[in-house]
């Protein structure tokens, strides 16, 4: 090689491992060397400079760039000056990869490589040769500067090409479907009743079909998605996976047609041709949402994690934590609204890996939060330790707080709408109406008389938008009177051992980020006793970020100056018990903000009914009951139906097993003292109501 081109090398491995990468430069710079020889071999073009380091200027190597990838000149501009990252021309994101899978066939019948499909450590030949196009760009032009993206990290330039989309499908339910999108070369999708979607000009024609064809009343919001995505927006040359659970990768392929709707076969009619490039089964560290159709672009530590597996490659557990957390960090902004830049990102990382070294002990990987604040009180104390003494508490601080929102995603039990009726006592359009509700508005107060299930009926309507009784993504919390700003956002509290204060998030802010770094599943935050809070002081400058049209806005907070927003996947549910008298009013700035439903006795419900004929001995309780109705509409006319009594006195295990006696208890020690506060000025009318509701229980009415 001579010197010239030898320079040439050395100043792309500098530039590149600069400005698109640690490693890239040094990575990609072999490929290059001798990319025309390996073309000429591969049959995927000839005449070209054996070395493309020959090439020395940025108008030839443009002309020789668009020769192979037939990229427009304003495609082009677009890259090179960092405004975007175009797609390539159908043909050549076909064709570009065949350079890994023929790379790889090649090293294996040189017995370099151990399978013919596994392409690991092999770069896209399109990232490969654009990374040279932009050096050339910047190197003949040294007085502009590239615009590197503030999240590089997150977009992982020196791993994927971020010029296309990834998709993770799943092939029908339990992988059904698998061995025809195998055998047929297809991936498809369901939603037959749609007909052909090239029909629809709108996604919301397409979410207005839907929703007529579903009974639960859920706005089919991810469905639309999925449906959309796999019409619309997934192309020829997309990467697409195959999954199968939450853990596990079937196979892997690239999209090589548009979309068509076959009407001749049975099921999901919806398809695209696909051809495979690595089929098998591969389990992952990370797992995944059990949804039809996922854009894997947002992840693109997930992408490098399943390529690596497919290939092969060792996946160290603390390098993909570490990995994970550097990418998590890269999409945090200051007090400032600015993104954390590479070097910031770096040295907290860094600082992380000095304390594990230093103190003898775990960060990445640990999981328990008192174990690492504690660690952050060491290192914040130990004066003899200085090499990151500016950033150690901060660094600590950060993984606190990116491990508090990480997601979780497990197998769950199912949770349809018939479970739901059949657990709660109330009608089918109630139920649609809730959920219309709580859909459009993001905040809804279920209000109604002690006793008739509101707690029970927020976790099951959380149970039922989300499709499955996941408990990790719900929240509960209760208000009290003293109940205040620094409980629920954030504030100074004193430490553990007593010694000073520190900064503490609260319950909603947690639960706010870890619902936003998991954007395609619902979140619920179920706040008991809403009205006993003073809402306006609980949730201050909050208030506003709740609203429906307010999700995703930013501001900073009170204490910390972070930026915080709500993200649009959190829905907050609220319960009022009407007949507290000693609860003020809610103002009208929180009432506009939710709505409101009421919740009655559920004692004329089929499913009630059904439930207390079921018992050893329903006519006792049916008496109880007749009464209790007589009793409430009484109740209505001198005081509201928010004072009624409740059918949930009358459900649990314990009228399974001996229902006269529980009647008995419920009556006695629950609903007549109740009276009594109900009608403290006449206990005359208390007293009447109490004897006639013995009179029940005992048999003697």
């Amino acid at each position: 090689m001579n010197d010239v081109v030898n320079t040439q090398k050395e100043k792309y491995i500098a530039w590149v491992t600069e400005n698109l990468g640690e490693k890239t430069g040094g990575w990609y710079t072999p490929y290059l060397e001798k990319l025309g020889q390996l073309l000429e071999k591969f049959a995927l073009g000839s005449g070209f400079k054996e070395n493309f380091f020959d090439y020395q200027s940025y108008s030839e190597y443009k002309k020789i760039y668009q020769q192979i990838t037939e990229q427009n000149d304003q495609d082009i501009e677009r890259l090179v000056s960092g405004k975007g990252t175009p797609r390539y021309p159908q043909k050549f994101g076909m064709k570009k990869n065949l350079f890994r899978k023929r790379y790889a066939e090649d090293e294996f019948n040189r017995g370099v490589r151990g399978k013919p499909d596994n392409i690991g450590g092999i770069p896209d030949w399109g990232v490969l040769m654009r990374s040279y196009l932009i050096f050339l760009y910047y190197d003949e032009n040294p007085t502009l500067t590239y615009p590197k993206k503030e999240k590089k990290i997150a977009n992982q330039e020196d791993k994927i090409d971020n010029s296309i989309n990834y998709w993770l499908i799943s092939p029908g339910e339990n992988s059904r479907l698998w061995d025809q999108f195998h055998e047929e070369n297809i991936i498809a999708l369901g939603w037959d009743y749609l007909g052909d979607l090239k029909h629809y000009d709108l996604k919301e024609d397409i979410e207005r079909e839907i929703a007529e064809q579903r009974t639960d009343g859920v706005r089919p919001v991810n469905d639309t998605k999925a449906v959309w995505d796999f019409y619309r927006e997934i192309q020829a040359g997309d990467i697409i996976y195959v999954k199968e659970g939450i853990k596990t990768i079937l196979a892997r392929g690239v999209v090589t047609g548009d979309y068509y709707f076959d009407n001749d076969v049975s099921e999901y009619k919806h398809r695209r041709k696909v051809e495979w490039l690595q089929v098998g089964k591969w389990e992952l560290y990370q797992t995944f949402a059990q949804k039809s159709l996922t854009c894997l672009n947002p992840y693109p530590n997930f992408i490098v994690e399943i390529d690596q597996v497919m290939n092969e490659d060792s996946i160290d557990p603390k390098m993909a934590e570490v990995n994970d957390f550097r990418n998590w960090l890269s999409n945090q902004v200051t007090d400032t609204g600015v993104s954390l830049n590479d070097k910031t990102v770096t040295q907290k990382v860094s600082a992380l890996k000095d304390i594990e070294h230093h103190f003898d002990t775990l960060i990445f990987g640990e999981i328990d939060i008192e174990q690492l604040k504690q660690l952050k009180d060491v290192v914040v104390s130990d004066k003899s330790y200085t090499k990151y003494k500016g950033v150690s508490g901060s660094s600590i601080d950060y993984y606190i707080r990116f491990i508090e929102s990480k997601p979780t995603v497990q197998e769950n039990e199912s949770y349809t709408m018939e479970d739901f009726l059949s657990d709660v006592f109330i009608e089918k359009k109630e139920m649609v109406r809730l959920i219309s509700l709580l859909e459009n508005k993001k905040n809804l107060i279920l209000k109604g008389a002690p006793g008739v299930g509101k707690t029970f009926i927020s976790k099951r309507l959380a149970y039922v938008m989300m499709e499955e009784k996941d408990e990790t993504r719900i929240h509960m919390v209760q208000f009290h009177q003293s109940y205040s700003y620094e409980d629920f956002i954030e504030g100074l509290r004193p430490k553990t051992e007593g010694d000073g204060f520190e900064l503490k998030q609260g319950p909603f802010v947690k639960f706010a980020r870890k619902a936003a770094r998991d954007p395609e599943r619902d979140y619920f935050f179920i706040i008991d006793e809403i009205n006993r809070g003073n809402m306006s002081k609980i949730l201050g400058e909050l208030m506003m970020l709740i609203e429906a049209d307010k999700r995703g806005e930013q501001i900073n907070l009170l204490y910390s100056n972070d930026k915080f927003s709500v993200p649009s996947n959190l829905y907050i549910i609220g319960m009022m018990n009407t007949a507290d008298r000693s609860l003020a009013l809610l103002d009208y700035a929180l009432r506009r903000r939710f709505s409101f439903y009421e919740i009655k006795p559920a004692f004329h419900n089929d499913t009630f009914k059904s439930y207390i004929n079921d018992l050893n001995n329903p006519q006792c309780l049916n008496r109880v009951i007749d009464e209790i109705k007589r009793l409430n509409n009484q109740v209505v006319k001198e005081l509201g139906s928010g004072f009624q009594i409740g059918h949930s006195y009358f459900t649990g295990d314990a009228y399974k097993v001996d229902t006269a006696k529980r009647v008995e208890e419920v009556i006695e020690y629950e609903i007549i003292p109740q009276l009594f506060e109900y009608w403290f000025d006449d206990e005359q009318k208390a007293d009447d109501w109490a004897e006639r509701l013995r009179g029940c229980y005992d048999g003697e009415k």
